[in-house]
C-alpha cells in the first residue's frame, strides 16, 4: 500500500512540474525610469532581428501608473525561438498591443531575451528557455530573468 501511495505522490508530483521542467516557463522584471503618466503607454515583448522589431502582439499591457516603477512580464512559451526585446510604446491605436507603427519610446538597453530551444543554442551559455544576454558585460542570466530596466529615448 505505501508503495502505492508513493507512486501516486510522484506521479501527481511529476504532472504538475511538466509546466515547469518541460517549457521553462519564465518572467522577466524591471524597473521603468523616467516615463511620464499618462501617456497611453504599453509594455510588449517583441522580436528584435537585425536591428527591426517584429510585431508579435503578445504579452502586452498597459503600465499601471499608480505603481512605483516596477514591472514583471510572464514570458510566452508559444513564440518561434529567437530574439526579443521588452520595449514601452505608445498605443496609438488603443489596442492594447504593439502594432508596426507604433512609436517605441524606451531606449535600446544593450539587453535581449533568448529563446532557445537547447542548452548553448544561439550563443555559448544559454540554457533552454528563457535567457538575457547583456552586450554590456557579456553575462547571460539563465535562472533569474530579472534588472531589465527601461528608460526613455
Amino acid at each position: 500500500m505505501k508503495k502505492v501511495l508513493t507512486l501516486a505522490a510522484l506521479g501527481t508530483l511529476a504532472l504538475s512540474s511538466c509546466s515547469v521542467f518541460g517549457t521553462r516557463s519564465a518572467a522577466v522584471s524591471g524597473q521603468l525610469k523616467g516615463f511620464s503618466p499618462n501617456q497611453n503607454l504599453g509594455l510588449a515583448i517583441v522580436g528584435f532581428n537585425n536591428g527591426q522589431y517584429t510585431a508579435d502582439g503578445t504579452q502586452a499591457q498597459l503600465i499601471d501608473k499608480f505603481i512605483s516603477g516596477g514591472y514583471t512580464l510572464t514570458l510566452p512559451r508559444d513564440v518561434p525561438y529567437g530574439t526579443y526585446r521588452v520595449i514601452v510604446f505608445r498605443d496609438a491605436n488603443n489596442n492594447n498591443r504593439y502594432d508596426i507603427g507604433d512609436t517605441v519610446l524606451s531606449r535600446d538597453n544593450g539587453k535581449r531575451l533568448l529563446y532557445v530551444a537547447r542548452d548553448n543554442d544561439i550563443m555559448n551559455g544559454t540554457k533552454y528557455g528563457w535567457n538575457i544576454y547583456d552586450a554590456a558585460t557579456g553575462k547571460i542570466q539563465t535562472t533569474i530573468i530579472n534588472n531589465y530596466d527601461l528608460e526613455p529615448m
